[in-house]
């Protein structure tokens, strides 16, 4: 997923121009820790697709205005490099060097993981059981599960700068954004009816590339409308769709669940796996747009310091936070202290922090300074005058 932050400030790479877009990273990441940790707390999943709607925006804009630039492909290509794989397989690493003191189960389809493949583990093995690495002590288990979204990201990035570079034109990629959103709900629509229970049970419209693609290209539908005139239609309609989209999503809950609050909805509901993955991309679209535009009450909100720094540190508290769960539950349930959960959901997050910021000073910054040598720096677009060609948005 699109965690990643550019540099610091200073650099020329990077989102120091866009201070709302590390708070859209900070509320998705404080979502995705509320599912694990908070029980009873199920909708926190939607963070992961605010994930997919920003990486769409970023890596689209990206994309577009770097299209006709000498050695684009390679220098898109090193840049994800140096974002995501440092930590990536960092962890794997870990992970390695741990079986030689924990007496890890590998299963061979835990191979697609360090592959970028793990989103098919669960369905090609026919068990959950593939989402986690058995140790020989029964309570600690290590839960890679959550690295089903990294791949996701990666398969996207695979595709989809074969497309931009191909078409090039803005208003034929508008169009291309366009029609795969329809067709990804049409597609869903489809295999809901026809796919096994089992199956959809298992998430698997939620972890699906071709499935999370509306995701993807509405976040790339959104950044072609901020390099052409539409631009300032764009960004007054911000508060409009996450407000409208997110009552949609509301009401939507509770037709199809008299009595239930939205915190009670999992990815695999059959409404949820169709029309509210839409809904639910929408208001991640509006509450992106709200974070480009200064005085909104959003903008207000999701610029506060504390959301941003959280949003710098996104990319390795995502990583982290399952890992380091069993360690922490486990340490809360024997201490004198473990009945006040509200008291150890704060020491959590907390702990997570820090390893996170410790993780970004220590690893994944050298790696970050790197993507200077492939980056050409814009303009904001939510500042900057639009010339014919509309303005350009860097990638973070």
């Amino acid at each position: 997923m699109n965690l990643s932050r550019g540099p610091a400030k200073g650099s020329t790479s990077g989102t120091a121009w866009y201070p709302g877009l590390d708070g859209v990273r900070g509320v998705a990441v404080s979502l995705v820790f509320a599912v694990h940790y908070i029980p009873r707390y199920t909708i926190g999943w939607i963070g992961v697709m605010i994930f997919f709607v920003l990486s769409g925006f970023l890596i689209t804009g990206g994309l577009y205005d770097s299209q006709h630039e000498e050695h684009r492909f390679r220098n898109f290509y090193l840049r994800r490099t140096l974002r995501i794989f440092p930590l990536f397989y960092f962890i794997w690493f870990c992970v390695l060097i741990g079986a030689l003191f924990l007496h890890e189960q590998w299963r061979p389809m835990l191979v697609l993981w360090p592959l970028y493949l793990g989103n098919y583990a669960r369905f090609l093995a026919g068990t959950t059981a593939v989402d986690h690495i058995f140790t020989k002590f029964p309570w600690f288990v290590i839960q890679i599960g959550h690295f089903w979204s990294l791949a996701v990201e990666e398969q996207f990035y695979l595709l989809w700068p074969l497309v931009v570079f191909k078409v090039s034109n803005r208003q034929t990629l508008i169009r291309v954004c366009s029609a795969v959103m329809i067709g990804a709900l049409l597609l869903r629509t489809i295999l809901v009816l026809t796919l096994p229970h089992s199956i959809l049970q298992m998430e698997f419209l939620y972890r699906m590339t071709f499935s999370q693609a509306d995701a993807f290209l509405f976040g790339g539908l959104l950044a072609l409308l901020m390099r052409g005139p539409e631009k300032a239609v764009a960004l007054r309609s911000g508060p409009w769709l996450f407000w409208g989209a997110l009552t949609a999503l509301v009401i939507a809950c509770w037709l199809n669940g008299p009595g239930q609050y939205l915190v009670n909805v999992v990815p695999s509901t059959p409404w949820m796996s169709t029309y509210g993955f839409t809904l639910v991309d929408l208001t991640s679209g509006g509450l992106i747009l709200c974070a480009l535009r200064p005085g909104n009450l959003l903008f207000r909100a999701i610029t506060l310091a504390p959301l941003r720094l959280l949003g710098k540190y996104s990319y390795g508290f995502y990583v982290y936070h399952l890992l380091a769960l069993p360690l922490l539950m486990d340490f809360a349930m024997i201490s004198p202290w473990h009945s006040v959960m509200v008291f150890w959901w704060c020491a959590d997050f907390m702990v997570i922090f820090v390893i996170s910021a410790i993780s970004y000073d220590v690893l994944e910054l050298p790696f970050l300074h790197l993507k200077d040598r492939f980056v050409t720096r814009h303009a904001n677009p939510a500042t900057a005058e639009s010339p014919s060609r509309g303005v350009t948005l860097n990638i973070p």
